[in-house]
Order: structure tokens, then sequence, then C-alpha cells
């Protein structure tokens, strides 16, 4: 256990180095953008605790192992303290964030296995605590607020709105600052003259390279990916232009810069003759191609994309 812990406390540290010099963590997973942006501190503060966790693990083994203080004994507890918290937030990542932290799973099992190790009286307790945190977390609808209303607006959700000289439509990026596609998208967003741009990022940013942006105190990252989940859609871009009596989604890069510039520098409308994929005519059309879209759940770059 002393091992263990010792390993998993440089491990942390080495992390915590890392992300104090380059100023972001190494993770096995591009999934951890995704994370860290959903938690209220910064994941530095994070990684202290961990250290702090892990190092007295290690002392508290060393040094008062199978002692027992008021009938507690104080490492099986601690143990057990670190596996609900850590337990937590894989819960959090697998029915909420609905994305996986690569080094979060490291750390978690680092302190589960630690638990396995304390004794056959810890092992049913260690179990019961996961089990009972992922079925609570199974059982629970992690709707955002105000999501579920009938006049809920994707307005509500946006990072920031942009209104251009001459407005004819409404429209709404969705998108993440991780993925490159994205970022061709929002630069040719600059320069636009007839168009309402409300921008819905999928998870926390600190700025967006967008001139004469006007923020929005309600923005909700939540809210964003909770509605390309309730679309089916699980890559980004993602367009909404808002019509008179519906919308029209449009996926995949090309065809998103396609219908910005003809439809957001001109006062005509826009048509596609190309339609794939549709979800009926009443309300929603959706036009899309195979390349050209980030995961939800995953960067991308312009060597390797991910559909």
């Amino acid at each position: 256990m002393r091992i263990i812990a010792l390993i998993a406390s440089l491990v942390v540290a080495t992390q915590m180095i890392v992300t104090f010099i380059v100023g972001s963590s190494v993770c096995p997973t591009q999934g951890c953008k995704i994370v860290e942006g959903l938690t209220i501190i910064p994941p530095l503060f994070l990684n202290i605790l961990g250290l702090f966790f892990f190092q007295v693990v290690f002392w508290t083994h060393r040094l008062s192992e199978g002692k027992v203080f008021w009938g507690i004994d104080p490492l099986g507890f601690m143990l057990l303290c670190g596996l609900t918290f850590d337990s937590t937030l894989l819960a959090y990542q697998i029915f909420v964030a609905q994305t996986f932290c690569g080094y979060c799973l490291v750390v978690f099992g680092f302190v589960l296995l630690l638990n396995l190790l304390k004794g056959r009286m810890q092992v049913p307790f260690s179990f019961a605590i996961v089990g009972m945190i992922l079925f609570s977390f199974s059982i629970l609808s992690f709707v955002p607020g105000g999501s579920v209303s009938k006049t809920f607006s994707l307005k509500q959700a946006a990072y920031g709105h942009k209104s251009c000289s001459a407005p004819t439509k409404e429209i709404y990026l969705f998108f993440s600052s991780e993925c490159s596609h994205c970022q061709s998208i929002l630069e040719s967003l600059n320069q636009c003259n007839s168009c309402d741009l409300y921008f819905n990022p999928i998870a926390d940013i600190e700025k967006l390279g967008v001139a004469g942006i006007e923020l929005n105190e309600g923005f909700s990252a939540r809210i964003n990916r909770h509605i390309l989940t309730v679309l089916g859609i699980d890559t980004i871009p993602v367009l909404v232009s808002k019509g008179p009596d519906s919308y029209i989604i449009i996926k995949d890069y090309k065809n998103i810069l396609n219908y910005i510039r003809h439809a957001c520098f001109t006062s005509n409308d826009v048509l596609y003759l190309d339609k794939s994929i549709g979800m009926g005519d009443e309300e929603i059309s959706i036009y899309s191609q195979e390349d050209g879209n980030c995961s939800v759940t995953l960067d991308c770059s312009e060597s390797k994309i991910q559909n």
C-alpha cells in the first residue's frame, strides 16, 4: 500500500509540475479538456488535494497501520472517503459530462486499488460505495434548470451574441475551442453583415476570437451539450439556422462555411439540394456529410478527423 501511495503521489506531483510550467495538464485522452471545463476550481487545486490525500495515506499506513481510535480505523475510513469522492467524479463523467478524463481514471484506479489492498473487510464496503454512487447517478435526470421549460430558448445558453449591420437571419453555432474546424468557422464570422449570430460552446471558454460580441451572463455549456444530446448529435461544429416556422441544422464545417458565405453576406435565402439526413418536414431538417466533424467528446486536428 505504501508503494502504491508513493507512486500515486509521484504521478500527481508530476502532473502538478507540468500544469504549472506548461499551463495545461497531460492526459491520455482528449476528453480531459471538457471535464476540466466543468469544474468550478482549477485542476491544479484538485491535484493538490490528490497529492495531500496520497501522502496522508502513505504516512498513516507507515505510522499507524492496524491501530484503531475510538473504534474507527483511520486509514480505512480515509480510504473510503477518497473512494467516495473519486466515484462521484467518475459517475459525473459517465452520466453528466458523457466523456472521460483519462488522468482522472488513473487516479480513481489508484484509490480503488488502495482500498482493495486494505484488507478483506474493506473490499465489500469499497464495492458498495462505487456501486451505490453509480446507481444513484443512473436514476437521476441531469437536465439543466430551464432546459425542460417550453419557453426555453437557445439564446439562454449562448456564450454571447453578435448582431451584424443588417441582420435578416438568426443562426446558432455549436462548437468547441479545441476543434480546429470550429476555429475556421469562427474566423469566417468576423465580417458577416446579414446574420444575428449566437455562439453556443459545449465547454467553458475564456475568450472568443470574434469582435463585437455581447456576452450573455446566463451562458451554460451544459445546456448546449444537452441540446445536442437531445437531437442525437455527437459531432461538432453544428449550425442551427432559425427560420420563420422551422429550424435547419447543418453539420460538417464545409457545409457550414458554404451556408455562412451565402446566408450571412446576403439578404437572400439559402437553399440546399444535397439533403442527406432528414427528421421530417415539419420542424427540423439536417444537412450533413461524412467528413469535417469533430467528436463532441474528443478533440480533432487537421491531421486526424474524428467522425
